[in-house]
């Protein structure tokens, strides 16, 4: 039986508690209160509002660190040296170096720890992957991925709108899992030149509020926010490959969530869920090829813990976040922001 202790939002629970062979053991908030609630509901027996005191008594063998970014660093480290494998809320880090010294120590220790983006397990990803890897594409040479909300800041005025602890904004919440999207399905390749751009548009103006947190109340127009709003940025790679990446928390235009692949011998839009079209020739014609998915929302969160589980059991089969691709995921947000601010482009060296 795997004991999972949590530094944890409340929706991570039932992904665990579904899987026969493991036990949540504890759960962790500074808010003993919420945490309480939290655990009459899930049927959880211990609870803390001191994640090293959790850490000594209960010697989980997963932790999920799920809090400010600020925090993912410290927190890691610590369920590491008390043994545990980690599953960290993305993103892994605010810096490469922090991310590299998180690896590094769980590779010391034998250890894993793997990153929430947990997108790639959607159907149309999972489907976009397959064609992928059968080679329909060809040779992937650019790809745009784009997450645009009409408004959808969360949190506004919480953690989320604050530099101190969240490092960043949209760039940092639903940048890094389009990241992601497109560079497993370009196979991760290493970045060389980042140029980025970011805005606060919205934000400042407490406008384009949505998703969860206190916005859901009559928002203050004077809270803090003092992060992006919308983040543009070109990837370039060392196999001569490019990608644009495109986020937002809020626009002045439709909702968009997809990601274009350009090959060689074909292409392909990812969407959310189960939309996904291909293209490509037939006997010297264009065509479009429109693959018949499965219906219905996949709960690719629950996927990617059912595959982190198993990965930590010796299923070969099982696929994880690496620790590769989460340095280059955080090697490019962090050369974005440091493009945004310099106003130049920025060399992804070996740093």
């Amino acid at each position: 039986m795997i004991g999972a202790g949590f530094i944890v939002q409340r929706g991570h629970i039932p992904s665990f508690q579904a899987i026969p062979n493991v036990e949540v053991v504890a759960i962790a908030d500074i808010n003993q209160t919420r945490a309480q609630q939290v655990a009459s509901e899930a049927g959880i027996e211990s609870v803390y509002t001191d994640y090293e005191e959790m850490l000594r008594e209960e010697s989980p063998d997963i932790v999920v660190v799920a809090t400010p970014n600020v925090f993912h660093k410290p927190m890691t480290l610590a369920a590491l040296e008390a043994g545990a494998h980690v599953l960290c809320e993305k993103p892994l880090a605010l810096t490469y170096k922090d991310a590299k010294a998180m690896m590094d120590t769980a590779r010391a220790k034998g250890l894993v720890v793997t990153v929430g983006t947990h997108l790639r397990w959607t159907t149309s990803m999972r489907a976009a992957r397959a064609h992928v890897e059968a080679g329909f594409l060809g040779e992937i040479y650019a790809a745009r991925t784009i997450w645009h909300r009409r408004a959808g800041i969360p949190g506004f005025g919480s953690w989320f709108t604050n530099r101190d602890l969240a490092g960043g904004g949209a760039l940092l919440d639903i940048g890094i899992h389009a990241l992601d999207r497109a560079l497993y399905l370009m196979d991760y390749p290493k970045p060389t030149t980042v140029t980025g751009s970011t805005f606060a548009k919205f934000g400042p103006r407490a406008r384009g509020l949505g998703g969860w947190g206190i916005d859901k109340q009559q928002p203050n127009p004077n809270a803090r926010f003092d992060v992006d709003d919308l983040a543009w940025a070109q990837i370039r790679f060392d196999n001569g490959a490019a990608l644009q990446l495109q986020v937002a928390w809020a626009t002045h235009y439709p909702e968009q969530f997809f990601t274009e692949l350009y090959g060689t011998e074909g292409g392909a839009f990812i969407g959310n869920q189960d939309e996904i079209t291909l293209y490509t020739d037939l006997n010297g014609q264009p065509v479009t090829i429109q693959p018949d998915l499965p219906k219905g929302r996949s709960n690719s969160y629950s996927l990617m813990i059912a595959d982190f589980v198993r990965y930590l059991e010796g299923d070969t089969e099982a696929e994880i976040i690496s620790e590769e691709q989460a340095l280059i995921a955080v090697r490019i947000i962090e050369g974005v922001l440091r493009s945004a601010e310099s106003g130049h482009e920025v060399q992804l060296g070996d740093e």
